[in-house]
């Protein structure tokens, strides 16, 4: 399974007869700052924000390495 992650909202990227589509709004979060977020709230050991779907992003550990990843309860999305 793949996921695809956009770090601005749907309607940036629609366009019409005429138009041209309009480049992501420059002043949101990068992608970086999306996963590093994610990443930081897993460490403390407790649900992050998915960066897939925003659902529950649990945290997943290893015997001995601590926290490893995330996995998602909604999207079943997996952060490593």
């Amino acid at each position: 399974m793949s996921t695809a992650l956009l770090t601005c909202g749907p309607a940036a990227l629609r366009f019409g007869e005429g138009d041209s589509p309009r480049p992501p709004d420059e002043t949101g979060p990068t992608l970086d700052d999306v996963i590093s977020r994610a990443w930081e709230v897993l460490r403390a050991d407790v649900p992050a924000a998915c960066p897939a779907c925003g659902g529950e992003l649990l945290p997943r550990e290893s015997a001995g390495a601590g926290i490893v990843g995330g996995r998602c309860e909604s999207c079943g999305a997996t952060l490593w």
